[in-house]
């Protein structure tokens, strides 16, 4: 298991990296994925009643993005979720993988539905940019959909589009057995090897929130964009946590959001208390550098009524100015 960069700092990323990203394919191992295999005759009507987002709506050969709540709402883990003919995928961050199992196994009947770990036999990899689909369809045979399970040299890999990650492009789940292979053709076909450190900046200027920084044992869904990630249905019907859901959403709104701030410098590793008028407001979560801006951007979970433009308090007499939302809806 990798570090995760509390900060993603200059240099931390090769200038080829987002070139590959901008131009051409980038291949990036996601080693703090954790991956469970849904099997049974009722895993779809099982798991419709357990996570947020619409998998009966989304049909076989899908891959959507939601997430396991608690009874009383708040977010166990968000969840990449490929629905294929006889099985459901989940990925999830490592860190979210003993609870996630402890509510499956709590919620899950097993004469209709059981539940594979297969982290430690399964590795994901992402491949990424406007050159992807064509390295992926000369390794695999096949052009990419949505999601697919495609035989590999002595295996199977399930492929699936991409979403809320921040980048565009297909994740592929694949034995580890096969990974070495797998990443050698990629690179053989033309795309370059992408770093931990890419992930992270792509996540955190993408306003994508992570279990562990943005997420807590105390967040509810709304308060970190998985409903604008499109993670929520409010019309699907009953789930676990679903009524403190509804609620917030037809009779209020959430007392915190997720927010993107310009930093005036670099931070201390976050988290960092963020004040106003020496008052708390909130707190910084993750930063990186960013090329683009040439300025370092934050993650930061606000209380809801601050506007864009307020200018906050770091430890230490920094600053840090909240920006318009700069993320497309779903990243």
């Amino acid at each position: 298991m990798p570090d995760i960069f509390p900060l993603v700092p200059p240099h931390a990323i090769a200038p080829d990296e987002w070139r590959s990203l901008a131009s051409d394919a980038l291949a990036c191992r996601r080693e703090d994925a954790a991956v469970l295999k849904v099997t049974g005759s009722g895993r779809v009507a099982c798991l419709q009643g357990l996570v947020t987002c619409d998998i009966v709506k989304a049909g076989d050969g899908s891959r959507v993005f939601g997430a396991l709540l608690t009874g009383k709402g708040m977010i166990v883990a968000p969840l990449w979720i490929a629905r294929l003919a006889d099985a459901i995928w989940l990925e999830l961050p490592a860190d979210g993988l003993a609870a996630v199992r402890d509510v499956l196994t709590r919620s899950l009947p097993p004469r209709l539905c059981r539940y594979e770990d297969l982290t430690p036999v399964t590795a994901s990899v992402g491949v990424y940019g406007p050159r992807a689909a064509d390295v992926l369809t000369r390794v695999l045979g096949e052009a990419p959909c949505d999601a697919a399970a495609i035989a590999y040299a002595s295996g199977t890999a399930v492929l699936a589009r991409s979403v809320a990650r921040g980048l565009s492009g297909w994740d592929v789940l694949m034995p580890v057995a096969l990974l070495r292979a797998f990443t050698d053709d990629l690179a053989s076909n033309g795309a370059r090897a992408g770093s931990a450190a890419l992930l992270e900046s792509a996540r955190i200027l993408g306003g994508i929130p992570r279990l562990g920084a943005e997420i807590d044992e105390r967040t509810l869904p709304q308060e970190v964009r998985l409903e604008e990630l499109g993670a929520i249905s409010y019309t699907k019907g009953c789930y676990l946590g679903q009524e403190t859901v509804a609620r917030v959403h037809f009779r209020g709104h959430p007392n915190r959001r997720l927010a993107s701030l310009a930093l005036e410098g670099p931070p201390a590793p976050p988290p960092l208390d963020l004040a106003l008028d020496g008052k708390p407001v909130g707190r910084l979560t993750s930063a990186a550098w960013s090329e683009a801006d040439q300025r370092w951007n934050a993650l930061a979970v606000l209380r809801r009524d601050l506007s864009d433009g307020t200018v906050l308090a770091l430890p230490g007499n920094a600053r840090a100015t909240i920006q318009p939302d700069p993320w497309p809806p779903s990243a």
